[in-house]
């Protein structure tokens, strides 16, 4: 029988939980799994008392943490804690707790792991079900990931992690604000399948347009010095057209014959003003850089633990 172990997190939605836990059973049997559950209560208001009972899920258990952190930072604080208990053998999928990722591709993550075992594999939706306000904001928060980043990101949390690559993915800081996008910065291998989104199993999605904005934001964040480097690019380019455009026009107006406009002299004191705006905002981005290199490293697997209150066995 094959070990793995899932790591979900789960914020008011215990009922989704319950159902993923059935359904995770099921397929567990049909292909031989022995399944480790790791549920990371990320602030929840109330936690029911939950019976469970053994089958092929050989354990289940619920780590409290002292606040609502969001997903990604729920991801990061499971795996730090799953690290510090010792050796990991066994693959860990993440997935969300909601039924949007679903336990029938967990096998389909399998097969691709033993054809490609060095690497993570992700779960790429090929057809997406939200409404047409989410898909919009989708794709616009697509092309602006790539303008600023120059990648593209096409998948979430879903995925099959090497048990190998646990101990070196916990020390990245940037899985603390984005898991998808940490993994894509490190030098880590990475695959996708393609998958299609599962039905909502019970209750309402947390995840609104402040909510979407914010996680597009944070994978952005996971390349703020690439950013950083792109802004002060551009900025370097308007100046040097601002000058070019500056240049012209004194060319023109003193070594030609060419008439010049009566607002020749607006346009002038208006380049000026451009050029120093961006001299302007070049400087405050340098300082940002160095002080954002300056700043302590957040690591996961070191300071998981103010976060962490209580582990709960279930099972």
């Amino acid at each position: 029988m094959r070990e793995i172990t899932i790591i979900t997190p789960v914020y008011n939605d215990w009922e989704a939980f319950l159902l993923l836990l059935s359904e995770i059973e099921e397929v567990a049997s049909e292909n031989a799994l022995s399944v480790k559950i790791i549920a990371v209560n990320d602030g929840s208001v109330h936690v029911p008392k939950m019976t469970i009972e053994a089958g092929n899920i050989a354990s289940v258990e619920i780590m409290h943490l002292s606040r609502n952190l969001g997903h990604q930072r729920s991801i990061a604080v499971g795996l730090s804690a799953l690290h510090k208990k010792g050796e990991v053998f066994a693959p860990i999928v993440v997935m969300d707790c909601d039924g949007e990722d679903r336990p029938t591709d967990i096998p389909r993550l399998l097969s691709e792991y033993d054809r490609h075992p060095n690497a993570i594999i992700f779960a790429q939706r090929a057809r997406r079900s939200e409404g047409l306000v989410f898909k919009l904001f989708y794709r616009l928060f697509k092309l602006v990931f790539r303008v600023l980043t120059g990648g593209a990101i096409s998948f979430g949390n879903f995925c099959l992690i090497p048990p190998e690559y646990l101990e070196r993915i916990v020390y990245f800081q940037e899985i603390w604000n984005h898991f998808a996008a940490g993994i894509m910065h490190s030098s880590l291998k990475w695959r996708t399948i393609s998958t299609n989104r599962g039905k909502r199993y019970a209750g309402k999605s947390h995840m609104n347009l402040t909510s979407l904005v914010l996680h597009g934001l944070s994978a952005i964040s996971v390349y703020t010095e690439r950013v950083y480097v792109r802004f002060i690019l551009v900025s370097f380019l308007l100046i040097s057209l601002d000058v070019i455009g500056f240049i012209i026009l004194l060319y023109v107006k003193y070594l030609t014959p060419l008439a010049i406009p009566g607002w020749a002299t607006n346009v002038a004191v208006g380049l000026v003003l451009i050029m120093l705006q961006v001299i302007l905002f070049l400087a405050i981005l340098s300082f940002a850089v160095l002080g954002y290199r300056s700043m302590k490293m957040f690591i996961p697997a070191i300071d998981f633990e103010n976060y962490l209150r209580k582990i709960e066995k279930i099972l």
